[in-house]
């Protein structure tokens, strides 16, 4: 160890003493090992942001869609009542039904027609719902007698942005039906592209709206489960539905994985192209060092006379081009780190789809310093060999 350290050391001392030779070589090294760790870095989270764009579609992965196939015996148990027994048995909390329905809302330009979704409180995590004001829904919604609304941020605006909470919204039955209800609107969430206006509604109180004689029958439901078991809870889940008397019921995957997006091969292809560079700025720092040994032919012939053994000269040689390397990559991970968590790169990531801001990935600042130090000991390894070659008598006389 001590020796080691004391290589460290010469070679600093050294690095000191050239600085004017490599110091370009080491701002090429500096920028490879920069470009390496953001490429990867930002492709890394470029993929989550649009994993998590995907999510809001098609749930996190892994979300399972259980889909009533067919109406059961006569006097079974509803489709739904069995799906949450089942669940329930299991020890699925992640779950949501889902409802389609449409409303029409009373607005200040007249009576407009909104799609209506009934969901459970897991619905907001399950498909990473933005919220923008107030709240999603929550358990204690189901039994209010002014039925919770969410609304994305069109139907918000056509409303005339009630006050969230306390300022009643009236909504009336089907066509030609007299009947209508007050609703609240506690939250509102971001509105996909277009004028598409549409609510959430808490899947237990969809049968006190306006018109409904009783609850909407339920026949799709989705659950997260962990994404290592999804086959195998798919398939004892379907096995376990298979012969309820409440009639047949389809379990498949309806999230889709990085790997289904192919956003794995784009990974691999940013890893090459970066890669690439970290090859061009080690060729320029191979040339510097090959110079530079050139330059110190008499030095390592003195210390040669001196009785410094060929194996202290290499691992010298070596160790100059491992520590300059080392040092110019911690600085590329640093400008690369702090480039992705400035604001402006954030926001971008957002506005692609990221809903979370995850931490940059570690495993590019490590791929970075390693590859820093592989640059360093593969740029040394040819001049500390020449260096070691070197003739006392030669070096000498030069």
């Amino acid at each position: 160890m001590t020796g080691l350290i004391a290589s460290i050391v010469e070679a600093y001392g050294e690095l000191r003493v050239n600085k004017g030779r490599i110091l370009l070589s080491l701002i090429g090294v500096a920028f490879s090992v920069f470009a390496l760790t953001l490429v990867m870095g930002g492709g890394s989270m470029l993929s989550g942001a649009l994993q998590q764009s995907q999510e809001q579609w098609t749930g996190r992965h892994a979300t399972l869609q259980i889909f009533s196939m067919g109406e059961g015996s006569e006097g079974a148990p509803p489709a739904d009542e069995v799906v949450l027994q089942e669940l329930e048995q299991m020890g699925i909390t992640q779950r949501t039904r889902v409802v389609n329905d449409q409303l029409r809302i009373q607005t200040p330009s007249g009576v407009r027609y909104t799609e209506a979704m009934g969901v459970d409180p897991a619905y907001g995590a399950m498909f990473r719902v933005q919220m923008q004001q107030g709240r999603w829904l929550a358990d204690s919604d189901q039994q209010r007698l002014a039925p919770a609304l969410v609304v994305n941020e069109a139907l918000y605006e056509v409303l005339g942005r009630p006050e969230l909470g306390t300022e009643p919204v009236t909504v009336y039955g089907p066509r030609g039906a007299e009947d209508s209800a007050q609703m609240i609107v506690v939250g509102v969430v971001e509105s996909s592209e277009g004028d598409w206006l549409q609510a959430y509604i808490p899947a237990g109180a969809m049968g006190s709206l306006p018109g409904r004689d009783e609850a909407p029958m339920v026949s799709d439901f989705r659950v997260w489960v962990p994404a290592e078991q999804s086959s195998e809870i798919r398939d004892l889940l379907a096995s376990r539905l298979q012969s309820t008397p409440a009639g047949s019921f389809d379990v498949s995957e309806s999230s889709i994985s990085e790997e289904d997006q192919g956003l794995g091969a784009v990974k691999a292809g940013v890893t090459a192209v970066a890669l690439v560079i970290l090859v061009l700025g080690a060729l320029g720092l191979v040339n510097i060092s090959l110079v530079t040994v050139r330059y110190r032919v008499r030095e390592i012939g003195i210390r040669r006379s001196y009785g410094a053994t060929g194996g202290r000269i290499f691992v010298g040689v070596l160790m100059e081009s491992v520590v300059a390397t080392v040092i110019a990559g911690a600085v590329g991970v640093t400008a690369a780190v702090a480039l992705m968590k400035s604001p402006w790169v954030t926001d971008f990531l957002r506005g692609n789809g990221l809903v979370e801001i995850p931490p940059f990935p570690v495993e590019a600042v490590l791929m970075g310093l390693a590859a820093a130090t592989a640059v360093g000991v593969l740029a040394g390894a040819l001049p500390a060999l020449i260096a070691t070659r070197i003739k006392v008598i030669d070096a000498i006389r030069s």
